[in-house]
């Protein structure tokens, strides 16, 4: 683990892996298509970085807002995460809008971003649409993405903690079966292996999350 800057207190880092298989993209796309299409495709790699790390920044200061300090912001293959220590907010209005904070970001980046996307500013268009995306696939209501830790919220008022993470799990069983379903099915390779590994971290996280409620009830 390697760690690319400090803000706020709060160090940003990336895995080793992540850091080679970052590096290796690059490297084969400058063989395969030159040093001009790869500086560009740099800059898109280093906006698609801002764009997940601001996320998690949007996490990290929602947490310290309700007193819970945030250990580092990890990028990783699948995107990134802010290691919290939110178990005592499980299910709590804190959570959800600890939850909601990464999402608002990214909306309120694309929507800065709307004036220069219309005056055609290099890259700002792509930024606006990659933070957009970002934020509305992180309010699909799947465990562990924000929505699905929102639902959960809402779901406790009614069901209590334990049950709801019950339902949201399940919830998110479905809805990845579907995903995965329709990525098979695109006919598109990089779509299918994308939504294949997204459902595989989901549906891993959610029998992690089971296994935690079932020590408790026992």
């Amino acid at each position: 683990m390697r760690e690319l800057t400090k803000f706020k207190n709060i160090p940003i880092m990336i895995g080793a892996n992540t850091l080679r298989l970052l590096l290796f993209a690059v490297g084969l796309f400058l063989v395969f298509n030159g040093l001009s299409a790869t500086i560009s495709f740099s800059i898109l790699i280093s906006l698609i970085l801002f764009s997940i790390v601001a996320h998690e920044l949007g996490h990290a200061f929602c947490a310290r807002a309700f007193g819970c300090e945030t250990k580092r912001v990890v990028i990783t293959p699948l995107g990134g995460y802010a290691e919290i220590d939110v178990e005592q907010f499980e299910g709590t209005e804190a959570e959800y809008y600890i939850s909601a904070a990464g999402p608002f970001v990214n909306f309120a980046i694309a929507g800065m971003l709307i004036p220069f996307a219309f005056f055609n500013v290099e890259h700002t268009r792509y930024l606006m649409m990659l933070n957009a995306a970002i934020a509305l696939f992180n309010l699909i209501p799947a465990y562990p993405l924000d929505g699905g830790r929102m639902l959960r919220c809402l779901l406790t008022k009614k069901f209590g903690v334990v049950d709801a993470t019950i339902i949201s799990c399940k919830v998110s069983y479905v809805l990845t079966f579907f995903t995965v379903t329709l990525g098979l099915y695109s006919g598109n390779l990089i779509i299918a292996l994308l939504t294949a590994l997204t459902g595989g971290y989901i549906y891993m996280h959610c029998r992690s999350e089971e296994e935690r409620i079932s020590k408790i009830l026992d």
